[in-house]
């Protein structure tokens, strides 16, 4: 099973999806098979992963970052804000419906189970996986019920990395806020802090950074420096979105719609010499740009209404009749002369748009989400391309069509017509997110740009792909050399690790406040995390054998187990290979001589009596192992042969990392209570049934 690791933020902002991107493609560089996880991603920039489904764009970036196929076991919940007080609710990449704050609240535990499927699965195939908290621990409202920060870090085991943005300003307050504001189970389960985009000499930030190490007793595992590296930000508190300046060249002005989404569509734009991309909000920065591009929005008539309002609709159609528009999804929808929405899919109603695309929008419940190919139709090579086919995803509500002046722009490979332009070829539209990632069209269209205005566009090359690999490299060399990977690797496997870089030998003897420092709350592996208690019950076979691969798992990360079989003699044929497992003690049980359905009351009393013995026994060396399984209790509880309320104090009350695993039969909605684990295993067939007893190394 993988390891964890965890990074949360003490805001906003403050840099979680870039750490965690820059660790994803440093683990991965060391040879580790890695994979990024956030339980709860609320952006409205999303992408569609090759079978159709819909995760964060960030949880994408950071899969690239690990050399990757995105899936959407690295997001399964997304939440698309629609409203101030509302969003669309996907889950597992497949729309779960529209909840308002409180709905959502009421049942986000009734998706913990998909949250743990998903990170399960990547943990089975994996070695390391880096999960991204959201926001701030720190939200002590929302602590009771948080799925995606201390409440992941719990349900994943993993030690936490905070990281806290120098920038802004308030680092060590918020800091140190954001570690004390919390239970002290939370606290100990921080292992270090990261400053992020420090200006200056960290000399002057050095007694700063000795002071939050005393107070907060977590180490800083270093200071991360403002440097330009270009990869796709995760949300609208991009600087990207700030973006104001026009330079000579070509002028592209995207329109900052307040409910924008997939942003990162024209970051491409960027990268081309002579091209500058910035963001207007107002009518009057919107001035005379060569290219006005219209976004995708997750509430296409109300972003209508911000334009009629703010008056940037009026600005916008006076633009067009000297430069060039273009609308990606929403913003293609908003090119239109009509908006309907009959089933209050998104706003309700009937509403005008900007009216320069002769098209209509009619939106519906059912969702459109695909990764697809086009082709441009003939007489409609708008910018001299040689190869006219064109690849990118849609995600969208709403079906649109040519009222008779749009012309048909391009043909999707299932048939059906994904873009209209305008006559003059000047004003189109598509549903297409990506397509400006189509590296010939997008230098088709800008040269096209730069000749209108005289310019000559020379050899304008461009490799998206290039200048991607060439950015994570860029970061991960940011964090080797500012971050001590050697500590990470250590707060990841331990001591003994498996990480980068030998260490001395004198490092294994630390004072107290040494090794407070090294992991998390004193702990260095990630014993620190709160063990939990499993049941695997049922009339099947492999109860007992689960538990032993459990056994074999945790001794071969070098974890002390205790193993007690109860009601079963000495002889079984795994208690000759566990005795002799490093780090496994076989506790031995009483000598049966007969079953105990044979035994008489007076017999059976003292089984029940030498079996809570045991227990006690066990739980008085509990705190010695790591892992403690219980063999046959849910049978030995269900015969009374075993005190159930014994085994529940036991479990209340047992060291706060030890793991406990209990198997039998026939458990107690109590006992169901107490596990965090209960998996049954079922009998479909049963050699027994055909009359073949059990067999040697198989059944005993």
């Amino acid at each position: 099973m993988a390891k964890a690791i965890m990074i949360q933020g003490t805001m906003s902002n403050s840099g979680k999806s870039f750490v965690t991107a820059g660790l994803c493609r440093v683990f991965t560089q060391d040879g580790y098979r890695v994979a990024p996880f956030k339980s709860q991603n609320m952006a409205l920039n999303s992408y569609i992963t090759k079978e159709g489904l819909e995760i964060g764009r960030a949880q994408a970036v950071q899969a690239e970052a690990c050399m990757i196929e995105p899936t959407h076991w690295i997001n399964p919940i997304l939440l698309k804000p629609t409203s101030d007080m509302g969003s669309q609710v996907i889950v597992n990449g497949e729309v779960y419906g529209n909840m308002n704050a409180v709905e959502y609240y009421e049942r986000k535990a009734e998706l913990i189970p998909e949250i743990m499927k998903a990170f399960h699965h990547l943990a089975e195939e994996n070695d390391i996986i880096v999960i991204e908290g959201a926001g701030s621990p720190a939200e002590i409202n929302l602590a009771k019920d948080d799925i995606v920060n201390m409440g992941m870090a719990k349900m994943a085991e993993a030690p936490v990395i905070l990281v806290a943005d120098i920038d802004r300003g308030g680092v060590f307050a918020s800091a140190y806020g954001t570690i004390k504001l919390l239970p002290q189970e939370d606290q100990d389960r921080f292992c270090g802090v990261v400053i992020n985009k420090f200006r200056g000499d960290v000399e002057i930030l050095k007694p700063g950074l000795a002071q939050l190490e005393e107070l907060t007793g977590k180490p800083v595992l270093g200071v991360l420096p403002m440097e330009k590296i270009d990869i796709d930000d995760e949300d609208s508190l991009s600087d990207r979105l700030n973006q104001k300046t026009i330079t000579e060249g070509v002028d592209i002005a995207v329109i900052r719609l307040p409910k924008i989404s997939n942003f990162t569509d024209f970051s491409v734009f960027e990268l081309i010499d002579g091209v500058s991309v910035r963001y207007v909000t107002d009518k009057r920065e919107l001035g005379s740009p060569d290219l006005i591009i219209l976004p995708g929005s997750k509430n296409t008539m109300g972003d209508m209404e911000w334009l009629i309002e703010s008056g940037l609709e009026g600005a916008i159609k006076r633009a067009a009749r000297s430069c060039r528009v273009i609308g990606i999804c929403g913003g293609f929808q908003l090119l239109g002369k009509e908006l309907h929405d009959p089933e209050g899919v998104e706003h309700g109603g009937s509403m005008r748009g900007l009216g320069l695309l002769d098209i209509s929008t009619v939106f519906a419940g059912a969702k459109t989400r695909t990764r697809t190919k086009g082709k441009i139709l003939d007489g409609q090579n708008l910018y001299s391309l040689q190869d006219p086919v064109l690849e990118g995803y849609e995600i969208h509500m709403g079906v649109t069509r040519s009222l008779g002046q749009a012309l048909p722009m391009i043909e999707l490979e299932d048939g059906r017509t994904d873009a209209y332009v305008s006559p003059d070829g000047r004003i189109w539209g598509s549903y297409l997110h990506g397509i400006f990632d189509n590296e010939d069209f997008v230098l088709a269209l800008t040269n096209d740009l730069m000749k209108e205005k005289g310019i000559d566009p020379k050899n304008n090359r461009l490799s998206i792909a290039e200048y991607k690999e060439i950015q994570y490299n860029k970061l991960a060399d940011m964090i080797r050399a500012n971050l001590d990977m050697d500590r990470i690797y250590t707060i990841l496997f331990g001591e003994e690790g498996e990480g980068s870089g030998q260490r001395d030998d004198q490092d294994t003897e630390r004072t107290e406040s040494e090794e407070k420092k090294m992991g998390c709350g004193g702990i260095p592996d990630d014993e620190s995390g709160v063990g939990l208690v499993h049941l695997y019950y049922g009339n099947g076979k492999g109860k007992t054998t689960c538990s032993m691969g459990l056994v074999m798992r945790a001794a071969g990360r070098g974890k002390r187990i205790l193993v007690h079989q109860f009601l079963k003699d000495n002889r079984s044929g795994e208690r000759r290979i566990l005795k002799d497992l490093p780090g496994v003690t076989v506790l031995p049980g009483k000598e049966y001589t007969k079953f105990t359905f044979r035994m008489k009351a007076e017999e059976l009393m003292e089984v029940r009596e030498n079996n809570d013995r045991i227990l006690q026994q066990i739980e008085e060396e509990a705190k010695n192992y790591d892992m403690i399984v219980l063999d046959e209790a849910l049978y030995a509880i269900d015969k009374e042969l075993l005190s159930e309320d014994n085994v529940i104090g036991f479990l209340k009350n047992k060291p706060r990392s030890l793991e406990v695993v209990l198997t039998g039969r026939n458990p107690s909605e109590r006992m169901l209570d107490a596990a965090d684990y209960a998996s049954e295993i079922c009998k479909r067939k049963h050699p027994f049934d055909q009359g073949i007893s059990a067999r040697i190394g198989i059944e005993r």
